[in-house]
Protein backbone atom coordinates (compact mmCIF):
# COMPACT_ATOMS: atom_id res chain seq x y z
CA UNK A 1 0.00 0.00 0.00
CA UNK A 2 1.37 3.59 -0.84
CA UNK A 3 1.76 6.45 1.18
CA UNK A 4 -0.35 9.97 -0.18
CA UNK A 5 2.46 12.54 -0.17
CA UNK A 6 1.75 15.94 0.41
CA UNK A 7 2.76 17.89 -2.87
CA UNK A 8 4.22 21.43 -2.26
CA UNK A 9 1.65 23.40 -3.37
CA UNK A 10 -0.49 22.47 -0.57
CA UNK A 11 2.00 23.37 2.35
CA UNK A 12 3.80 27.32 2.38
CA UNK A 13 6.78 24.76 3.21
CA UNK A 14 8.16 21.93 1.53
CA UNK A 15 7.12 18.45 3.23
CA UNK A 16 9.99 16.40 4.47
CA UNK A 17 10.30 13.28 2.50
CA UNK A 18 7.62 10.69 3.13
CA UNK A 19 5.64 13.11 4.79
CA UNK A 20 1.68 11.69 4.76
CA UNK A 21 -1.90 14.20 4.73
CA UNK A 22 -1.91 12.67 8.68
CA UNK A 23 1.23 14.08 9.03
CA UNK A 24 0.98 17.43 7.74
CA UNK A 25 -2.67 17.81 9.75
CA UNK A 26 -1.04 16.48 13.21
CA UNK A 27 1.77 19.58 12.46
CA UNK A 28 -1.20 22.06 11.76
CA UNK A 29 -3.36 21.17 14.84
CA UNK A 30 -2.56 23.48 17.45
CA UNK A 31 -1.20 21.81 20.96
CA UNK A 32 -3.97 22.15 23.56
CA UNK A 33 -2.37 23.56 27.03
CA UNK A 34 -1.61 20.70 30.09
CA UNK A 35 -4.01 23.08 31.88
CA UNK A 36 -6.25 25.73 31.37
CA UNK A 37 -5.79 29.33 32.08
CA UNK A 38 -9.39 29.50 33.95
CA UNK A 39 -11.58 27.10 35.35
CA UNK A 40 -14.62 26.51 37.20
CA UNK A 41 -15.85 26.92 40.75
CA UNK A 42 -16.34 23.02 40.64
CA UNK A 43 -12.91 22.18 39.47
CA UNK A 44 -11.22 24.84 41.35
CA UNK A 45 -13.11 23.59 44.58
CA UNK A 46 -11.90 20.16 43.38
CA UNK A 47 -7.95 21.02 43.57
CA UNK A 48 -8.77 21.98 46.91
CA UNK A 49 -10.39 19.70 48.03
CA UNK A 50 -13.31 21.29 49.37
CA UNK A 51 -16.60 22.31 48.12
CA UNK A 52 -17.81 25.08 46.08
CA UNK A 53 -20.03 26.93 47.83
CA UNK A 54 -17.19 27.97 50.21
CA UNK A 55 -15.68 29.45 46.62
CA UNK A 56 -18.56 31.42 46.41
CA UNK A 57 -19.33 32.66 49.98
CA UNK A 58 -15.88 33.97 50.47
CA UNK A 59 -16.42 35.83 47.04
CA UNK A 60 -19.83 36.64 48.04
CA UNK A 61 -18.21 38.11 51.26
CA UNK A 62 -14.77 39.06 50.58
CA UNK A 63 -14.60 39.85 47.26
CA UNK A 64 -11.89 37.11 46.65
CA UNK A 65 -11.11 33.61 48.02
CA UNK A 66 -7.74 33.58 49.94
CA UNK A 67 -6.39 36.50 47.30
CA UNK A 68 -7.79 34.64 43.98
CA UNK A 69 -10.05 37.03 42.58
CA UNK A 70 -12.49 34.96 40.01
CA UNK A 71 -13.69 36.45 36.77
CA UNK A 72 -17.51 36.82 36.40
CA UNK A 73 -19.23 35.57 33.48
CA UNK A 74 -22.36 37.27 32.06
CA UNK A 75 -24.14 33.87 33.02
CA UNK A 76 -22.98 34.81 35.78
CA UNK A 77 -20.49 32.06 36.64
CA UNK A 78 -17.20 32.27 38.24
CA UNK A 79 -13.86 31.21 36.11
CA UNK A 80 -10.71 31.47 38.25
CA UNK A 81 -7.28 31.70 37.00
CA UNK A 82 -5.18 27.98 37.29
CA UNK A 83 -1.94 29.69 38.14
CA UNK A 84 -2.65 31.25 41.17
CA UNK A 85 -5.14 28.23 42.49
CA UNK A 86 -1.70 25.85 41.78
CA UNK A 87 0.14 28.92 44.34
CA UNK A 88 -2.21 28.22 46.85
CA UNK A 89 -2.19 24.99 46.83
CA UNK A 90 1.69 25.36 46.59
CA UNK A 91 1.09 27.08 49.99
CA UNK A 92 2.30 30.36 47.95
CA UNK A 93 0.36 33.45 49.33
CA UNK A 94 -1.58 34.98 46.65
CA UNK A 95 -1.85 38.92 46.73
CA UNK A 96 -5.65 39.99 46.26
CA UNK A 97 -5.90 42.61 43.58
CA UNK A 98 -7.85 45.63 45.27
CA UNK A 99 -9.44 46.92 42.09
CA UNK A 100 -11.11 44.06 41.48
CA UNK A 101 -12.43 43.55 45.01
CA UNK A 102 -13.09 47.10 44.94
CA UNK A 103 -15.67 46.60 41.29
CA UNK A 104 -16.90 43.63 43.11
CA UNK A 105 -18.39 45.61 46.07
CA UNK A 106 -19.18 48.89 43.96
CA UNK A 107 -21.56 46.15 41.68
CA UNK A 108 -22.86 44.88 44.68
CA UNK A 109 -23.70 47.78 46.02
CA UNK A 110 -25.46 49.33 42.43
CA UNK A 111 -28.00 47.08 43.02
CA UNK A 112 -29.87 46.80 46.65
CA UNK A 113 -32.66 44.61 45.14
CA UNK A 114 -29.63 41.62 45.01
CA UNK A 115 -28.55 42.25 49.11
CA UNK A 116 -31.23 39.75 51.27
CA UNK A 117 -33.07 42.30 53.15
CA UNK A 118 -31.82 40.75 56.83
CA UNK A 119 -28.30 41.99 55.56
CA UNK A 120 -29.57 45.56 54.02
CA UNK A 121 -31.50 45.91 57.89
CA UNK A 122 -28.22 45.39 59.27
CA UNK A 123 -26.10 47.66 56.99
CA UNK A 124 -29.25 50.18 57.76
CA UNK A 125 -28.92 50.09 61.60
CA UNK A 126 -25.25 48.87 62.11
CA UNK A 127 -26.14 46.18 63.79
CA UNK A 128 -23.36 44.57 65.77
CA UNK A 129 -23.24 40.68 65.73
CA UNK A 130 -25.59 39.24 67.93
CA UNK A 131 -28.47 41.52 67.54
CA UNK A 132 -31.25 40.22 65.41
CA UNK A 133 -32.78 43.02 63.09
CA UNK A 134 -36.24 43.58 63.09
Amino acid sequence: MQRNHIAASISPTAPRPGATVLDALAAARPIAPTTPLKITTEEAAERMRNRPQTWRAAYCRDGHFHGITPTKLPSRRLLWDSNEVDALIAGQTVKADAAKIAAHFERKAADASKVPAHLRAKAEKRLTSGEIAK
